[in-house]
Formats: structure tokens, sequence, C-alpha cells
């Protein structure tokens, strides 16, 4: 990077130096622990169905959801990836809210707008954040497929919706 480092990126420097040196956060980030708690409401599997997805693409998002979590895991010991994975689940909420609950779904948009508005307006701009960020990131790797994860993961733990429960 050319100039002025983000907070972005320096966590991502910093999450290599926590792996190179085994430094190992024993807790869970207050900002991290809260996507971590499983809100009121139904899991994935119903708010998806209820969302108008086919059995086939429920079980593609418990795939991704279950992949990404598994990279959560394995990585929750450092700070530095706790800091990242809260940052990106904090920025995936707004976007989803912002761009698709509340301009989509809330306005009974079809599932093929919505699903197009979720890869433009929340995938698209957290893989060039990470792209651009975490240019030389060897340990997340997170992929198209693990942004979709984490959004599955957010859905599972009632911090996304895919229809407006309060209007049904």
């Amino acid at each position: 990077h050319v100039g002025k480092k983000t907070r972005f990126s320096k966590r991502f420097e910093k999450l290599k130096e926590e792996v190179v040196s085994d430094e190992r956060y024993e807790g869970v980030m207050e900002d991290l622990q809260l996507y971590l708690t499983k809100l009121d409401g139904v899991d994935m599997p119903t708010k998806l169905k209820d969302g108008g997805f086919t059995d086939r693409e429920i079980w593609r998002a418990a795939r991704r959801k279950e992949s990404y979590w598994k990279k959560l895991e394995r990585n929750k010991y450092f700070e530095s990836a706790q800091w990242i994975n809260s940052q990106l689940f904090a920025k995936i909420v707004m976007d989803f809210e912002q761009y698709v609950e509340r301009k989509l779904i809330w306005k009974g948009a079809t599932k093929d707008d919505i699903l197009d508005a979720v890869n433009e307006q929340v995938v698209r701009p957290v893989l060039e954040l990470i792209n651009e960020e975490g240019e030389y990131d060897d340990i997340l790797n997170f992929t198209a497929d693990d942004v979709y994860g984490m959004i599955f993961f957010l859905t599972g733990k009632c911090h996304i919706n895919w229809v407006d429960y309060d209007n049904l």
C-alpha cells in the first residue's frame, strides 16, 4: 500500500504476526460476540424457505455457512482475525439492511432481484474490501463462497432476514 495504511490493512498484517508468533487470544471480542449470539427467531433453513429459497439453494447455503464456520473456528484465537470478522459482519449486516432489506424485501421484490442485490451490494463490496485491504493475506483467504457463508451464518444467528416477518 502506498501512503497511509488503513485499519483493515494493519489488522491483516498484525494477524500474520500473531499467527507466526502463535500469539493466542483466549477471549472473544465484544464486537464479535454480538454476531456470535443467536437472536430470537427461527433457524436458517426456515428463514430461507420463508424467503422463497429452493431445497437445493438451502443445501448450498448450509454448505457455505458450515465451510465459513470452520474458518472462523480455525482462526478464533487470533485477536486480529476476530476484529476482521466482526468488521466484515458489521458491513454485511449494514449493507444487507440498506440495499436488500429496506429497498427490496420490505417492498415485496422477487427472490431473483433480492439475490442479484445481495451479490452486487453486499458480496461484491466485501470482496473488494478483502482483496484491497488483505492483499497479502494468506491466513484467512476469504472467497466469495466465504462471504456468502458469512451471510448465511448471520441468517442463522437471526441478524439477517430474507422476508419481512413484521408484515406476514
